[in-house]
């Protein structure tokens, strides 16, 4: 599949979601409703999509060799890494836009109650995760020579945070529990367990959805109390700052490597 078929299957895959969810919907339901369903969907289409579209954006043209036709003109290996990146985050963002108008369209048509405000700000947040995951893939696939490792390196991303993070018994938190407590004999905070659970992109998404869904949130804490002390970097703001990390870390660390890398 080139670049062209992916992008329009992403859209594609996009505004099937966005719309079918909405066309299930018994009328009754109001959109709000329909988008907290989406919000638990993409957690995993949305990593997939955009690791997909993203993952050989820099490493498949090492493979093939023209990247150094692209570096022949007045372009440094930034410029490359950062066109990369915003290449791709339009993509998807004019994917979103579609699905999401056409999402719009079924609101008005199917659903007694239709909140634009709340379509608006959770669009943005989605958005935000989406180009998140893109940020993550190019830099993987800067920092990788080969195809194949681009596309291990993704397969790999996604079973972390996406399978691994969910098994309460081989989870991070959970190991960090055993490491600290059983076996050093620690005591950590349950809050430190929790903010280790949520550093997961997809939960600290669906952290961030309450800013969106006030009333009914979708992430619930797995080792606070309902009294239990919050504190700043578990509040449903923070959750912002940790997707933004997760945007520009790999995005640097990835620049790092390609620059230092040997193109032949």
């Amino acid at each position: 599949m080139d670049e062209v078929d992916r992008t329009v299957a992403l859209v594609s895959l996009y505004v099937v979601v966005l719309a079918l969810s909405v066309y299930v919907a018994p009328s009754y339901v109001t959109m709000t409703n329909v988008l907290r369903l989406v919000s638990m969907i993409g957690i995993f289409i949305v990593p997939i999509s955009a690791l997909i579209i993203a993952y050989l954006s820099i490493a498949g043209e090492r493979e093939s060799g023209s990247i150094k036709y692209l570096l022949r003109l007045p372009n440094t290996r930034l410029d490359l890494v950062v066109g990369k990146f915003v290449g791709r985050s339009l993509v998807v963002t004019v994917g979103l836009v579609l699905a999401f108008g056409v999402a719009s369209a079924f609101d008005v048509a199917m659903l007694d109650s239709v909140d634009f405000v709340v379509f608006a700000q959770f669009f943005l947040l989605l958005s935000f995760f989406t180009v998140t995951y893109i940020g993550i893939a190019v830099g993987l696939s800067a920092a990788c020579a080969s195809r194949s490792r681009a596309m291990a390196s993704s397969v790999g991303v996604f079973f972390v945070f996406n399978v691994l993070w969910t098994v309460p018994q081989i989870s991070p938190s959970k190991a960090l529990q055993f490491v600290t407590e059983d076996t050093l004999g620690l005591s950590l905070s349950p809050q430190i367990y929790e903010f280790v659970y949520l550093v997961s992109p997809p939960y600290a998404f669906q952290r961030a959805a309450g800013l969106v869904f006030t009333e009914h949130p979708i992430y619930f804490f797995r080792t606070l109390g309902r009294n239990a002390t919050v504190p700043f970097y578990l509040e449903e703001w923070f959750m912002l700052v940790v997707l933004g990390a997760w945007l520009v870390v790999p995005l640097v660390l990835g620049y790092l490597s390609f620059d230092r890398a040997d193109l032949g």
